[in-house]
């Protein structure tokens, strides 16, 4: 009886990924991507709230929480922080004249998240005047993230070239955190 006890305090909670970027960037066909049994309908727009989706991964379960980049949306962002393991930041890198407003929200993002480890997806790297993830990392200033772990992956969530692994790099780097105690 001791062992079982034992073993179900070992368990882990799957960690909680956060996904954000401004409308358009693609957190939801990334999502889509990462789940096999997802089939897109082909009438997807931008996503009015949140996705929730609880995937296992690299061997392991994450829950993956995808909300709405629209302008009107990004003050709720900060209700999701505080249950947050890991972010994952989606950017148009195709998108040219939205960069600064991408780094701009990043910059408030982080600021509430002192600490989360973060993968910035460097997306649409499919098209031709798609900036390379050096470029994106540069306007993002991701070197000035010193406290926290960070990565960048260039990717193509249309084709899911690149995701593979900055989820890799995510389950690694996500917190383990105990489950919590059966009542």
């Amino acid at each position: 009886m001791l062992k079982s006890i034992r073993n179900r305090s070992r368990q882990q909670a799957a960690p909680r990924i956060l996904i954000l970027g401004l409308d358009n960037a693609g957190k939801t066909t990334i999502l889509r991507q990462l789940d096999p049994a997802d089939v897109p309908s082909g009438t997807e727009g931008p996503t009015q709230g949140f996705n929730l989706k609880k995937l296992n991964l690299s061997g392991r379960d994450a829950n993956f929480c995808d909300l709405g980049g629209q302008r009107a949306f990004r003050e709720y962002w900060k209700d999701y922080y505080e249950v947050t393991d890991c972010l994952m930041y989606v950017v148009d890198a195709s998108d040219t004249r939205r960069l600064e407003e991408a780094h701009a929200t990043f910059n408030e993002v982080i600021t509430g998240m002192p600490g989360i480890p973060v993968m910035v997806f460097a997306n649409k790297q499919d098209l031709e005047t798609a900036k390379n993830p050096a470029e994106v990392a540069a306007v993002l200033q991701l070197t000035e993230c010193r406290d926290r772990k960070w990565q960048i992956q260039g990717c193509s969530a249309k084709t899911g070239e690149g995701l593979e692994p900055g989820v890799e790099w995510i389950m690694a780097n996500a917190p383990i955190r105990a489950a919590p105690a059966p009542a």
